[in-house]
């Protein structure tokens, strides 16, 4: 009954305005500066950690690390409130990984993420952060076979990533316990409320030790998770970054007004006129948007992609492996790759379909200007469409500047050297037209000559018979050789005509 007046509660505020005010459901404000850290080498993390992040080519932490790293190393619950693409994962995975014990054979750390694509980015974080030190890290996600996640989780593995609903299942099946975990991670807190995980994200924290560490990080916490995350913490650091929705100030953002025929020659430009090492992802909004638009985009000379929901999990990982290798110049994705990805080389995110509000906007952007690079972000708006944008123009507290959609791309100079071999030669129109007029005859005393100025051929003698060789002379007519007649024997009378036309009619055509 508390559970279910606390989500009525948090839905319509009028029935709570008449009890007292909770201080527990206050919701997050920044009050913490970040301290002065300019170096991970400040951070009491193990020497091993630091090396490895080092090697990720990381040097200074971001704010959210700085406010983040120091409350998980002193063992104290954390929740996180951060703008998308700050460095959460490393947030929490390097304290994390400094704490862990790689000699013990069990589940030490339960990292859950709201998306297989998510969780597969954790993964890899996490195994580059815990390098050195030999920690193993498993990835148990939905769509993949069980007998290769059971065998990681059976070799060792002190760190497990993966989704609610295929944790649960190797839980139900005796595959996957919990009964020395030290570490409980809900990554993209807020995502797993809205497609559903909150009762699978319950059960799995009833199963671990009540004594764990919980770290909550996500870029949004309504008032329904927020009430989660204190219910299931305690005396937990409360940092933020951000009071509200807001974007990192390393993304140019832009939107373009075209009509419905000219919003696909839009893209295309924007993407001919940009340099041959950027990147493209564009969010449609629905997967048969994703597909139309993809099967569209192979028909122009630009490697791309396309992601989304319906495709299953191999293909899934692969399209990610050759977007985040570079030799994808667009990926065309729905609002699935939106949150917690991280790929550090997107230059240029387009909006090909309106967000559904602001949150998503936020979130879509935040997929460029990542780790300092400067990022653009741009919205195409059609018709049917503008009603969508102008709401979440109203709903920003910046300003998103409108600008006109791009032209042709500038043809490439020819680049400056010798003749060719062929500049010396005259064109055919100068051969059409002749000499310069400075050089073509004039009329009068030096006009051109006439037909009856010139001097005439004397005709060629005439002579009995023409001087032909021997074998080219013709015959005469009547000399002509006759053709062999197909019998020997000659007609002589009518009776011996009609016998030999018979005959003739009895023979079959060769």
């Amino acid at each position: 009954m508390t559970g279910a007046g606390g989500r009525r509660g948090g839905r319509r505020p009028t029935k709570s305005a008449s009890k007292p005010a909770d201080p527990k459901f206050k919701p997050l404000e920044p009050t913490l500066e970040p301290p002065d850290i300019r170096s991970f080498d400040e951070f009491d993390l193990h020497l091993d950690v630091k090396d490895d992040i080092f090697d990720m080519g990381i040097t200074t932490p971001t704010p959210i690390q700085r406010l983040a790293i120091g409350p998980v190393l002193s063992g104290k619950d954390v929740i996180a409130k951060a703008e998308t693409g700050t460095g959460k994962t490393l947030a929490f995975g390097a304290p994390m990984m400094s704490k862990i014990d790689p000699d013990r054979r069990t589940v030490l750390a339960l990292v859950l993420a709201p998306t297989r694509e998510l969780a597969e980015q954790v993964f890899k974080n996490l195994e580059a952060v815990g390098k050195r030190r030999g920690i193993k890290v498993a990835l148990v996600v939905g769509g993949e076979p069980l007998e290769p996640q059971v065998r990681a989780i059976q070799a060792g593995a002190q760190v497990i990533v993966g989704t609610p609903g295929r944790i649960i299942d190797l839980n139900n099946k005796r595959c996957l316990l919990f009964p020395w975990t030290e570490f409980v991670v809900l990554d993209e807190a807020d995502i797993m409320l809205e497609i559903g995980f909150l009762d699978d994200v319950k059960k799995i924290l009833k199963v671990t030790p009540p004594e764990r560490q919980t770290l909550l990080f996500s870029a949004t916490f309504p008032p329904e998770l927020l009430r989660l995350a204190r219910e299931h913490t305690r005396d937990p650091a409360e940092v933020a970054t951000a009071s509200g929705l807001t974007t990192v100030d390393t993304i140019d953002q832009s939107w373009i007004r075209v009509d419905e025929e000219d919003a696909f020659r839009t893209l295309v430009r924007l993407i001919e006129r940009s340099d041959p090492d950027d990147v493209f992802l564009a969010f449609c909004g629905k997967r048969t948007d994703a597909d139309r638009l993809y099967r569209r985009m192979q028909r122009e000379p630009f490697h791309t992609r396309c992601l989304h929901g319906g495709f299953d999990q191999e293909a899934r990982f692969k399209v990610m492996e050759a977007f985040r290798s570079g030799d994808v110049k667009l990926l065309v994705a729905t609002d699935v790759a939106s949150r917690g990805l991280d790929v550090k080389h997107v230059t240029h995110v387009v909006n090909w379909n309106v967000p559904q509000d602001t949150s998503d906007y936020t979130h879509r952007i935040g997929r460029t200007g990542r780790a300092g690079r400067r990022g653009h972000a741009i919205t195409i708006v059609k018709p049917d469409e503008m009603r969508k944008w102008k709401r979440i123009l109203d709903g920003v507290t910046w300003e998103i500047e409108e600008v006109m959609p791009p032209g042709r791309p500038p043809r490439m100079s020819r680049p400056e050297g010798p003749p060719r071999a062929s500049d010396d030669r005259p064109r055919r129109s100068e051969e059409r037209r002749g000499p310069p007029e400075s050089e073509r005859p004039r009329r009068g005393d030096d006009r051109a000559p006439s037909s009856e100025d010139r001097p005439r051929r004397a005709p060629a003698p005439r002579s009995a018979e023409p001087e032909r060789s021997a074998p080219s002379k013709r015959p005469p007519r009547d000399e002509a050789p006759k053709r062999a007649s197909p019998t020997v024997a000659p007609l002589e009378d009518r009776a011996s005509q009609i016998a030999f036309l018979r005959g003739l009619g009895s023979k079959k055509p060769r």
